[in-house]
């Protein structure tokens, strides 16, 4: 049996929960200033006494803490009056996830959290700690490693962080620049690197301006936390386990076991489908439930490498069906009638200015939205083999493609629309065991293909 005492920053992490009774001695000085200065003293005595009773009862309940490793059946134990001790079984569906911000890091230590069902354990440990524990439950060297590079975690976070809207927002940041940058260099930019030339915009209010300025701000405040949580990436693959490392500022290694894999999902968005990558996520059926990154970007080919890596050898699909070609107005009619507003707009209105350039700018996002839907279409199928089912679909505005087993379908939902109900066609929704928030759904197929369709757990 192997014994991990709490690390120090296990009473800063007690601290940080009770930060925000620091705003107690501002509001009683504000409240009690007219009251005298003996007032004020007994107060912060007592803000004293209670300040170092919590910083006592942390530091009691950290010298008190432990981890205990034995036969990989995990045992965090603590407290002081009321003695808890929680195990977990690491050989069963159970999570491992590693956190280290900068300032847990520069005490040199590391969190640890259990997830085995609803809820999780966590441990506060030293960082040697950590590579030991990791040394104890994996063996010593990978199977295979997948790294996914710093130019695809920033292609992803590009992607993934509403680059239109980035780019859009970006052009009056740069007029503004022109004081600094000079007028010439200025035009250049906007001339060559900016959308200014396709929307023809002559100039954009103070207020619209402003808008796109805060807009644009936004989006890179986005982008820099998806390159931050997802920087270094890489997938190291077991016998039974998978490890995902990533994280710039704060760093994270989750270890799961393969049994809790429940999908596999590759998503395209609109900029990874023009350059041809794919990124790909793990659905677990235990907490985190979020869907977990262990490709930034990757060729087809590399994703169906990283398929059979995951489910062992692939398997031909016996069945496939496909929406029918008549199905287009289904998918599009949305996007076709807010690209027909807009474009009404923007001829009726263009004495408008501001409404000029909001039209425009519309027009050309529902026109990209209406070529997304469309070839959506195209994209979207349902696979069944004897073990595996893969399904095509859009979701938001990413392509979407779904491989889970068979044998984790727990059901599935038929809808039909008015106008479905005329045509024959209808929606289904796939159901995963254990995951809450995972389902699968593909739009206007054919209502009697979809009853043909005999799922292996189901039949």
């Amino acid at each position: 049996m192997k014994k991990y005492k709490f690390s120090k920053t296990y009473v800063a992490a007690v601290l940080y929960r009770y930060a925000f009774l620091l705003f107690v001695p501002v509001l009683q000085g504000i409240l009690f200033a007219k009251s005298g200065k003996e007032i004020l003293f007994t107060l912060y005595s007592a803000d004293l006494i209670v300040l170092v009773l919590i910083i006592s009862i942390a530091a009691t309940r950290c010298s008190k803490s432990e981890l205990r490793l034995d036969n990989k059946v995990c045992d965090i134990r603590g407290g002081v009056f009321f003695k808890t001790s929680e195990k977990s079984i690491l050989q069963k569906r159970v999570s491992l996830v590693f956190t280290s911000g900068i300032f847990i890091r520069l005490m040199g230590g590391c969190r640890l959290r259990i997830f085995g069902g609803s809820a999780y354990s966590a441990a506060y440990l030293k960082h040697k700690d950590k590579d030991d524990i990791l040394n104890i439950l994996l063996p010593k060297n990978p199977q295979k490693i997948v790294a996914s590079g710093i130019f695809r975690s920033l292609l992803m976070s590009l992607s993934f962080s509403n680059a239109l809207t980035g780019l859009l927002a970006a052009v009056p940041v740069i007029r503004r620049a022109s004081v600094i940058i000079g007028a010439k260099q200025t035009a250049l930019i906007l001339e060559g690197a900016s959308l200014e030339g396709i929307f023809k915009f002559t100039g954009l209010e103070p207020m619209l301006s402003k808008i796109s300025s805060v807009l644009f701000f936004c989006w890179v405040v986005g982008f820099a936390t998806e390159f931050f949580s997802e920087y270094g990436l890489k997938l190291s693959i077991y016998p039974f386990h998978f490890k995902v490392s990533k994280g710039l500022i704060t760093k994270t290694q989750a270890v799961f076991s393969k049994k809790s894999v429940r999908a596999v999902i590759f998503r395209q968005s609109l900029l990874m489908f023009l350059l041809g990558f794919y990124s790909a996520q793990l659905i677990l059926n235990i907490k985190p439930r979020r869907k977990i990154h262990i490709l930034s970007a990757g060729r087809r080919l590399a994703c169906e490498v990283l398929q059979e890596d995951i489910y062992g050898n692939s398997e031909k699909y016996k069945t496939t069906i496909y929406p029918p070609k008549t199905a287009v107005w289904g998918y599009t009619y949305l996007p076709f009638i807010c690209v027909s507003l807009s474009s009404v707009i923007l001829i009726l209105l263009s004495s408008n200015l501001i409404i000029k350039s909001v039209s425009a700018v519309m027009t050309v996002i529902f026109a990209i939205w209406f070529l997304f839907r469309f070839f959506a279409l195209f994209r979207s199928s349902v696979s069944i083999s004897d073990k595996y089912t893969e399904v095509k679909y859009y979701s938001g505005m990413n392509f979407t493609r779904a491989v889970f087993k068979s044998e984790d379908i727990t059901g599935f939902e038929i809808t039909q629309s008015i106008f479905q109900q005329i045509n024959g066609r209808c929606n289904i929704k796939i159901k995963i065991a254990n995951t809450k928030t995972m389902t699968v759904r593909i739009k206007h197929l054919n209502k009697n293909d979809v009853l043909k369709l005999k799922f292996p757990p189901l039949m």
